[in-house]
Order: C-alpha cells, then structure tokens, then sequence
C-alpha cells in the first residue's frame, strides 16, 4: 500500500509531458487498490463547476415549478378534504415586520408567527417553518431563514400530502399542520460545542484536483463548517445567529445558538421503495410502501444529465464515506489525455459522504461539498443533495429501489416571459 501511495504522489508530481504515461500508472494502481479493499463500486463522475450567486440569487424565486408536469398532476390528485387545525396554540400575526438583528433564543422560539409567509421575507417565522420541515424529514436544503423557492416547493409537498392546499405558501392551517407533527419543539436551541467538534484534522481545500489528490481526507475545512453541516444550517446564517461568536476560537463548553434539526440517521431502516427526481423542479420524493411521501429533498440535477419523461434507473449499489475517481474523459473542456485522480474521503469530496449508485453507468445520487447550491441548476454532475440528506437517504434505501425520472427540462419545463 505505501508503494502505491508512492506511485500517486509521483504521479500528481510529473510534469503534462507524461501525461500519458502518468494516465496509465495511476489507472493501474487504483485498479489494485479498488481490489484489495474489495471497493466494486467506481465512483465517477463529472464534477461541477461553481456556480455563479447572481445565477443562484435569480433561480431563488423563480416560480416555474409550478407549472411543471408532476406538480400539475399531483394537484390534480389532492385530497378533496382540507385537514382539521391542530390543537397546537399558536399565535399569528399579519404583515409584521421581522428581523434577526438583536434577538436572541427565547425571542425566536416565543415570537408569534407571521402569515403568510410567503415572497422575499426572513425572520423567525421563516426559521420555524424551516426547522419544522426539517424535523419532519422535509429538508429545505441548507437552513437560512429566508424564503425562497426550496423552501415553496418543500411546503407544496407538505401541503399535497398532508389534506391542504397545494399553494408552496405557509398559512395558519399549514404551519399548525407541520409544527403539529414536529411536536412543536423549540425552532432553536443553545448547544454546548464538545471536544469532538473541534476535532480535526481540518483542511483547506484546493481548487485544484490534483492537488487534492494528495490529501489524506477531504475533511471539513473548519469548526464552523463541521457545526453547520451538523445542524443543516448555511455557514453565514450561523454567523447570524451568533453575533458575537468566533467560531475559529471556540472551546469545548462553550454554547452556541443552533437550528433544532432532525437528528441524524444512523441505522438502516429501508422502508422508501421508490424515488422520484423532478430534474427540472429541482426535488427529490421517497415513497414507502403504501405509496405515502416519507422523504422530501431539494436536489441539484447536472443539466448534461437530462432522461426521458419515462426512463427509470435502479439503485445498484451504496457507498458510504466513498473513494472518488476522477476521469478527464467524462469532461468535454478536460483533455482526455489528462491523468486520472483519486481522491480520498471526506464532508468535502465531490460526492460528499454518500455514493448511491445507478444502473446507469455514471450516474448515481450524492452528497455536496457545497450545500447552500442545492436546488438550482449546475453544469456538471448527477443528483446531488445536501449531505445530511444524502446520508438519510442512503440509510432508507436499499439496491434495487427504482428511480423514475419526471419534468425533463426539454420538454416540460415552461418558459419565463422574455426567454
């Protein structure tokens, strides 16, 4: 094993000349390396590119999904009835102004929630919504408590499932509904950092693959990104919710304010038979076997990855903590004469912390080193989600389970005014 790790850093080293050469060297090592640790599963697969926020910021409230086939046809299909509203005493509020500036826990979790919410709007009424979703396994991606289109579509399914009306927009009945099966617990809690939070090893990761290639893990690159994936929470709006914490210098003991999320899944429990990718509504669904919606997900689909309306896959095989391969050939800007790179592990690989593999060779569902873009369109990559639902998911699934694919971007996705 030290002789290949030899032979890889070797590699990485040489000079573009011997690309060639470099190209079948690290291709045979790998090769024994994949067969000695009984690894079957070659995780590769186009990379991504980053995204433009400008790009990310006008696709937050694009309002498309609403007419995409699949949301069109579940509507269709609702409930006739509306539900009952819960027991649980709420207070509400209209057209108040909210702010996170000098507030702290208490304030958050006792402040009435303002309807509808709805638009360009943040606040403590939006965080509630989104931990309550979250905590009732209907993730809106990274928590920021700002509204935006993740957070609608997520509601929209909440609504669709649950006897309400489909509108992706959070009234009295729909709040009461989702922090009625949440238990109504505290949006936020204090939490006490402990000694395995400031562990590390952490790392700064490069941009470069090849230069990544010679690290031992693509860990988290801080404790504030560790604590953030931990709690599903965006980095900057950590920052938020602690004004006067520098993350960088925290001690053991030391409390921070943090989102109240669904704790996360450790066991195998199997029980989603089927999954369905909106590509074009950005969104992951899980079904159990009654045909109910147990898992919800914003999902980022690589826009050179587009099946037809009918095609279905199955999951081949799950991978956790994965190896990455990465293979100039699947890139039409990388040279294919460019050498091979393997990467190792980690919150910050380009697959995250899960690999679910698809019969289509390739192709499979992963985790993100880039939360706060999952949900929007992206170049490269497969179906990717937030590793926290990556994770979940991998542990509710198992080899088999179909994936179905629906709203094609060619076909079915609707055209804006202008375009």
């Amino acid at each position: 094993m030290k002789k290949l790790a030899i032979l890889l850093l070797l590699a990485a080293a040489c000079s573009r000349e011997r690309a060639t050469d470099i190209k079948n060297t690290t291709t045979s090592a790998a090769r024994t390396v994949a067969t000695e640790v009984g690894d079957v599963a070659d995780v590769s697969t186009p990379l991504g590119t980053p995204q433009d926020p400008q790009e990310r910021e006008r696709e937050r409230f694009d309002q498309r999904w609403r007419e995409l086939q699949s949301f069109r046809a579940q509507q269709a299909l609702r409930q006739a009835q509306q539900a009952a509203a819960l027991s649980v005493q709420i207070p509400f509020v209209h057209g108040a102004k909210e702010s996170f500036k000098h507030i702290d826990v208490n304030a958050i979790n006792s402040a009435p929630v303002n309807v509808p919410i709805t638009g360009d709007v943040r606040g403590s009424s939006v965080l509630k919504a989104q931990v309550y979703l979250d905590r009732n396994h209907s993730s809106v991606g990274a928590i920021d408590g700002r509204w935006g289109r993740n957070s609608a579509i997520t509601v929209w399914w909440w609504q669709r499932s649950h006897g309400l009306e489909p509108t992706g927009e959070v009234d009295e009945a729909t709040f009461r509904s989702i922090a009625g099966a949440a238990g109504a617990a505290p949006a936020v809690i204090t939490y006490a950092v402990t000694p395995d939070d400031l562990k590390g090893p952490f790392v700064k990761i490069p941009d470069d693959v090849y230069e990544q290639q010679k690290l031992d893990c693509l860990c988290d690159e801080s404790v504030k990104e560790k604590l953030a994936e931990r709690f599903h929470v965006d980095q900057d709006f950590l920052d938020v919710l602690n004004p006067d914490v520098k993350f960088s210098q925290l001690n053991a003991g030391d409390t921070i304010v943090v989102p109240n999320v669904r704790p996360p899944l450790t066991t195998d429990q199997h029980d989603i038979v089927k999954v369905v990718v909106s590509l074009a509504g950005n969104t992951l669904n899980g079904y159990n076997a009654n045909g109910e919606l147990a898992f919800h997900a914003p999902t980022t689909v690589g826009s050179g990855y587009d099946p037809s309306p009918d095609e279905a896959v199955k999951i081949v095989k799950i991978a956790f903590d994965p190896l990455f391969h990465y293979d100039p050939t699947l890139y039409h800007e990388v040279p294919d004469t460019n050498p091979d790179a393997h990467l190792a592990p980690g919150p910050n690989s380009p697959v995250g912390v899960v690999w679910i593999a698809l019969s289509k060779p390739h192709y499979g569902i992963h985790g993100t080193k880039d939360p706060e873009s999952i949900g929007y369109a992206s170049s490269h990559g497969c179906i990717r989600l937030t590793n926290w639902d990556a994770e979940e998911l991998a542990h509710r699934v198992r080899e088999g389970v179909e994936v179905s694919f629906v709203d094609t971007r060619k076909k079915d996705a609707p055209k804006l005014d202008g375009q």
